[in-house]
């Protein structure tokens, strides 16, 4: 009987371990003096508060909490007339993320997370192609005003040509990058709608640790669900 409820102890010790916090966020707002700041992430499609803390007189902002995997975070305050929203990959060990009131979403730095790091550098290059796709489509507009009609042509297939440019971009990216936990995430966004064929290369590519964490496993029970449906 002793034995038994020793295991038993054991194990309940073994859960209680497993489940506390293995991800720590620092946060460091300048000339932020007094108000709620929260940490939150998308739970079932909606964005909830995980916690908060109240600042005042400038006291140091400290989250902590239990992931299983790099998944997306923000770091939101209560004041409205700002964008009050940081964006952020969470990851196991220590996150440190610096900014100020006046450019808290605009002008901030994160350190710690290498998943970060890696979806900094993606982001960087999906704006290089937004960026040219709204500079075309500008011209189109301006072109169309003005009934350049042989012109106008010519901007649209360029159009067509950066998206499909984009679509091999992130398919590309994706493959050639099946052990990044970006990689599920990528997928999710950009090839839902995609073939069959398309989301079985994508999956094949994946290793076994992206493909349990949080984004691996949405995006295997999204072509799970397209192969019951057909």
């Amino acid at each position: 009987m002793k034995k038994i409820i020793l295991v038993l102890f054991m194990v309940i010790l073994s859960s209680c371990n497993n489940n506390q916090s293995n991800m720590i966020v620092n946060v460091d707002i300048k000339n932020f003096k007094k108000g709620n700041v929260f940490l939150q992430k998308i739970s079932e499609s909606d964005l909830v508060n995980i916690d908060s803390i109240f600042v005042k007189n400038g006291n140091p902002i400290s989250f902590s909490y239990y992931i299983e995997s790099p998944e997306l975070f923000y770091i939101t305050l209560d004041i409205s007339k700002i964008e009050n929203r940081i964006e952020f990959f969470g990851d196991k060990g220590q996150i440190n993320i610096s900014t100020s009131l006046e450019k808290f979403n605009s002008d901030y730095k994160v350190s710690g997370s290498s998943t970060d790091s890696i979806y900094r550098d993606y982001l960087n290059m999906i704006k290089k192609f937004n960026d040219k796709t709204l500079d075309l489509i500008q011209l189109s507009f301006n072109l169309s005003k003005i009934n350049m009609t042989d012109s106008l042509k010519i901007v649209e297939k360029e159009i067509e040509s950066l998206n499909k440019r984009r679509y091999l971009y992130n398919l590309n990216y994706i493959v050639n990058n099946g052990n990044n936990f970006l990689s599920p995430l990528i997928a999710i966004n950009e090839f839902s709608e995609s073939s069959q064929l398309i989301k079985d290369t994508i999956l094949k590519s994946m290793s076994k640790k992206v493909l349990d964490s949080k984004y691996g496993k949405i995006y295997s029970e999204i072509t799970k669900k397209e192969i019951i449906e057909n």
